[in-house]
């Protein structure tokens, strides 16, 4: 999916804004539904009550977008100053993707370390 995301917006490259919010769109839905399936698991064995299995799932996917927002952030800031000096528009992808990644994955640890095991 991701492949094709990008194929896309290489051909495209008026609608690759349209397509990245889709895409960021389709991985939210996902995340959620998996966010939703792991408390209606527990509220249905009867560990926790409806409020809790409301409340878990809806701040879990607010820390979710959280992360998602940060990590959007840091790493279009770190790629783009990575990326500056380079000409090559392909090198230019290829390294903005992989800081874009390591910024993204730097987050991800640093909220699983402030917040535990989600």
């Amino acid at each position: 999916m991701l492949l094709l995301l990008l194929f896309l917006s290489w051909r495209f490259p008026g609608e690759g804004f349209r397509l990245g919010i889709l895409f960021l769109l389709f991985t939210l839905v996902i995340v959620g539904a998996a966010v939703l399936e792991k408390h209606k698991k527990a509220y249905r064995q009867g560990q926790i009550t409806r409020a809790a299995f409301i409340r878990n799932a809806v701040l879990e996917i607010i820390g979710i977008l959280l992360a998602m927002t940060l990590a959007s952030l840091l790493g279009g800031q770190a790629a783009e100053m990575a990326t500056r000096q380079i000409e090559s528009d392909l090198i230019r992808l290829i390294a903005g993707l992989l800081v874009g990644l390591l910024a993204g994955l730097g987050i991800g640890f640093v909220i699983r370390q402030t917040w535990g095991d989600w």
